[in-house]
């Protein structure tokens, strides 16, 4: 296979995270990582690629809303190994117990290995390092005020984008 066909595979991956934590899509995001995949998210989650989704669901599930995209990609091809580096942006609303709601930003990186196995290619390896990361407090009555929003847990897979892909 060619590096540029191996990109291609690597980078439909990469944005198939962000498509599955946003619907909250527990099975979409597993198909990422291979079976012994590891996360290390310091000061967050380290550990197995399913501990991760599962840390992800229950991280994600009551939060107001949840949009992460990807940036810039680069991949780099060794045979059945690959490496990437891909800049993330999340934006999380969040329902603090004081009522009160946390508009996060957060910046990251991944930096991902791939591995070659039974004739396609998986997440094997995750480090995320956050570069930059801003919470702002709003009332429940300015964001009820200034706000429309989705809700992912609220939708699911009835989001209507899997229609469109026919799943």
């Amino acid at each position: 296979m060619s590096d540029l066909l191996v990109q291609s595979a690597i980078m439909r991956l990469i944005h198939t995270y962000p498509r599955g934590l946003d619907r909250l899509d527990k099975e979409l995001l597993l198909s990422i990582g291979h079976a012994d995949a590891t996360v290390d998210f310091p000061g967050m989650f380290s550990g197995s690629w399913a501990g991760f989704v599962d840390w992800l669901m229950a991280a994600h599930t009551d939060m107001l809303y949840n949009r992460h995209t990807i940036g810039n990609v680069l991949i780099e091809v060794d045979g059945d190994k690959a490496v990437s580096e891909t800049t993330a942006t999340a934006h999380l609303v969040v329902k603090r117990a004081d009522g009160d709601i946390e508009n996060r930003e957060t910046h990251s990186r991944y930096l991902d290995s791939w591995r070659l196995d039974g004739g396609r290619w998986w997440l094997a390896g995750r480090r995320t390092l956050r570069d930059y990361r801003s919470i702002d407090i709003i009332t429940p009555e300015r964001f009820a005020a200034t706000t429309s929003y989705v809700h992912a847990a609220d939708v699911g897979r009835d989001d209507p984008s899997y229609a469109h892909f026919g799943r």
